[in-house]
């Protein structure tokens, strides 16, 4: 048994010295192999587009792309998000039989579209209207999908947008936008049997109220696709007008619905208007009221028609002289019930409600001037 004994011994203590051996072979040996070369998948929707040497790099140019869409947007809006709608991955690999690409490699497949842009060439003789007809896209989508071109100025070899492209990485923002609006004031009429119909009289000016108004937006590649009211504060109440008019009757607003030229809704007012999106300030010299197509729309006074016709931009439209230096107009309409040279009396109905020309939706396009120069019409209403 004492033999027995030191032979166990003996060959544990073999064993002991082989596997230090073995030990030591190892780490020579991994010292002498390379380090594994690391390289990062880009992977949208779980399918890998590429792969690239460098994380950082590949986080400049998704910032870069980005940052495309942001160029439209009010510096003073607060951008609550900016997000891919695809999945997207980044994820450390060693690189085997991986292919590594170039950064503009990488850049390309990026930026590349699923579909490209559709851009048309103007020829001699095109118009905006004329070009919205015969492609079949509304006179409104061109003019918002090219909104640095003049429509009443383009040139043969202009190219103009018809359809954006559809790229391959769908950037979502979402943001808010706070701005300071006007609130309109409201008339009060006292009738004046010494005033003529087209005469009248502010004896108290109306003095536009301020609201505050905060806007959710959510935009795709640039474009909105959903526009909320969250708030409304009034800042400061308005002033009522009080005007005296004559007895020989005009058409008067007689409620928030009734405007006498027409029955609807007041979606834009006189005067500048802030763009919830852009912040850029435009100037309106008319009202705009939306109603149903065809809705009755009526000679503010008596008058004689100048014009009755088509115009690219301004739909059907009827011009009516009162005298006195007072014209008032009436854009966008579907139908048109009077003639040039024809007499109306007040109230008598002219043409419908329509979307003709460059417009988004049925709406009156209501306008007034006094010798020439654009008036609010609330103040004739």
């Amino acid at each position: 048994m004492k033999f027995v004994y030191k032979y166990d011994k003996l060959i544990i203590i073999s064993l002991t010295v082989a596997l230090g051996l073995l030990l030591s072979m190892t780490n020579v040996l991994n010292q002498l192999l390379p380090e594994p070369t690391i390289g990062y998948q880009f992977k949208v929707d779980g399918e890998v587009w590429f792969v690239l040497d460098s994380k950082e790099e590949i986080h400049r140019m998704l910032e870069v792309y980005k940052s495309k869409y942001m160029k439209n947007i009010d510096e003073n809006a607060q951008i609550r998000s900016i997000s891919f709608e695809q999945d997207i991955e980044i994820i450390e690999i060693e690189l085997d039989d991986e292919v590594l690409i170039t950064v503009k490699e990488a850049e390309a497949m990026i930026n590349e579209n699923e579909i490209e842009a559709d851009y048309y060439t103007v020829v001699s003789g095109d118009s905006f209207w004329m070009i919205a007809q015969n492609s079949k896209i509304p006179l409104s989508r061109l003019i918002e999908l090219n909104p640095d071109m003049n429509p009443e100025r383009i040139w043969p070899g202009n190219k103009i947008l018809f359809e954006p492209a559809d790229p391959k990485l769908d950037i979502i923002v979402r943001f808010q936008n706070t701005l300071i609006e006007p609130i309109e004031f409201a008339t009060e009429y006292i009738q004046d049997n010494s005033l003529y119909a087209s005469q009248r009289i502010t004896t108290k000016a109306g003095v536009e109220g301020e609201e505050r108004v905060t806007y959710d937006i959510t935009m795709k590649n640039g474009y909105p696709t959903e526009v909320e009211v969250l708030q409304r504060e009034t800042l400061l109440e308005p002033v009522t007008r009080i005007v005296k008019v004559g007895t020989k009757r005009t058409l008067t607003r007689s409620s928030r619905s009734n405007f006498g030229v027409v029955v609807g809704t007041l979606t834009s007012g006189f005067g500048y208007r802030r763009d919830p999106i852009s912040g850029v300030r435009k100037f309106h010299n008319a009202i705009d009221v939306a109603a149903p197509r065809g809705t009755p729309v009526y000679a503010y006074t008596n008058g004689k028609v100048v014009t009755a016709g088509w115009g690219n931009m301004t739909g059907n439209y009827v011009v009516i002289d009162h005298g006195s230096g007072l014209r008032t107009k009436y854009l966008h309409l579907s139908s048109i019930s009077v003639s040039v040279g024809q007499t109306v009396k007040v109230g008598q109905k002219i043409g419908g409600v329509g979307s003709t020309g460059y417009s988004t939706g049925n709406h009156l396009h209501f306008e007034v001037t006094k010798n020439g120069v654009a008036v609010n019409p609330l103040l004739y209403l």
